[in-house]
Formats: structure tokens, sequence, C-alpha cells
């Protein structure tokens, strides 16, 4: 799953039964930081989570956002097509690399030799 291609994966795992595929999901940001070194990406899971933190009931949050960062980057593309960023996310460990291809609304490809999960949030989301 994509989840474990990623360094300090654990609370996503606990936040879900069943990590779902990141299939349709909003993308909030696509950063290039540290001269192209380091890429973020932050985007809001498919379905909210499973066993929510207590807190995120009482603030009635209802999406959860992952935020994860890429290190030591050998390759990226990012083509947008709309301003509203959406699509399905693919993050897999080949060759001692983590690859990210993301197609949408937005399309872009990064090939990095780290890759971790930088935060998870959530907020209420009123769709």
């Amino acid at each position: 799953m994509w989840h474990e291609a990623l360094d300090k994966n654990i609370a996503i795992c606990n936040l879900y039964n069943k990590v779902p595929e990141l299939k349709n999901v909003r993308i909030a940001e696509i950063n290039i930081l540290q001269e192209g070194d380091k890429v973020s990406i932050k985007f809001d899971m498919p379905s909210h989570a499973d066993n929510p933190p207590k807190k995120w009931s009482l603030l009635n949050y209802n999406t959860t956002v992952i935020k994860i960062d890429l290190f030591e980057i050998k390759e990226i593309s990012i083509k947008s097509l709309s301003r509203n960023f959406s699509g399905n996310i693919e993050i897999e460990k080949k060759d001692d690399e983590i690859e990210v291809n993301i197609t949408g609304t937005v399309e872009a490809r990064v090939k990095a030799v780290a890759g971790l999960v930088q935060s998870v949030g959530g907020y209420h989301n009123n769709i």
C-alpha cells in the first residue's frame, strides 16, 4: 500500500482499519523547497478516519488531511490542467527510490531518495 513506502506512517495506520487508496483526492499543496531538494505534498484523504482522535470528533472534523515530504529529489515534473487540484496519487518504492505519480487536474511526477509522513490532521469540510 502507498503509505508503506513512507517513513513515519504509524499515525495513518492507527487512523484507518484499512488505509484507502488515494483516488480522486483534493490536493491542497505541492511545494518545491530547498532549491528543489525537497517536495511537500498536502492532500485530503478520500475518506475520513475510521478511528479519529477524540478531539477531532468534538470539533466535528469530517476530513483527514496528510502532508508528505520527499527528500533528495532526483526528478520532478508538474503540469496543471486546472486551478482546482484533484486526482489520483500513487506512491511506490522502486529500486531504493520513492516514486510519486499524480494524475488528474494536476499531473505530477516526483522521484526521491526518501519520504515521510510529515503531518496528519483533520478539519471540518463544508462540502
